[in-house]
């Protein structure tokens, strides 16, 4: 299975792709995303964020080089919609 395959749109944890997929170890390293076994918030988080955390100047490049697409924008956050169903009432 390719990473496009296994996680689409960058919404995968990072643990995960590289347990499937370990030489994209190296792909990280290239773009400054640096995992060491106590990082726990890099390691448990969707690949976009892991690499927001880190700085990555070119996130959709960053997913690319990984075999990811980007995931959709959202259309409205959770709390937006809460708000919205209050108001109905």
């Amino acid at each position: 299975m390719t990473p496009m395959a296994a996680a689409r749109g960058g919404r995968t944890d990072l643990a995960g792709l590289l347990k499937r997929h370990p030489r994209l170890l190296r792909v990280l390293e290239r773009h400054g995303v640096h995992v060491c076994a106590g990082c726990l918030l890099t390691l448990t988080s969707p690949v976009d964020r892991a690499a927001a955390y880190h700085g990555v100047p070119d996130i959709p490049g960053f997913l690319s080089a990984l075999g990811l697409r980007p995931a959709p924008p959202r259309k409205h956050g959770r709390r937006a919609s809460a708000v919205r169903r209050r108001g109905r009432r």
